[in-house]
């Protein structure tokens, strides 16, 4: 089989690839800017580590850490957000892995 060297040129790779925009992660800078809490009095969310009210809206029954696109944070702010989680479940203040509550109803066992 043979190969011709036009084959390996930038213009005949890039012929075939179809570009397309890189999915959104959350909203644009000047979206988040407005929605964003923290960015507009000013708070930096890694001094609110021991507040669990605050700090349980930006993560999920199971325990996890809410998304970018959830929660509507700046970039920096949600990275801050997300550290402070991580520090509040290392110290104890909420829990690591959460459980649903399971409901039986057949055999009314709790």
């Amino acid at each position: 089989q043979f190969t011709r060297p036009k084959s390996f040129s930038r213009a005949e790779y890039n012929k075939d690839r179809s570009w397309t925009k890189r999915q959104l992660l959350g909203p644009d800078a000047a979206t988040s800017k407005e929605l964003d809490v923290f960015y507009q009095m000013n708070l930096d969310p890694l001094k609110e580590c021991r507040n669990t009210s605050l700090l349980s809206r930006f993560v999920t029954n199971m325990g996890k850490i809410r998304g970018r696109s959830e929660t509507k944070l700046t970039w920096k702010n949600q990275r801050r957000m997300g550290k402070a989680i991580r520090r509040a479940k290392m110290m104890g203040i909420i829990p690591v892995l959460s459980r649903r509550p399971l409901f039986m109803t057949d055999k009314g066992m709790p």
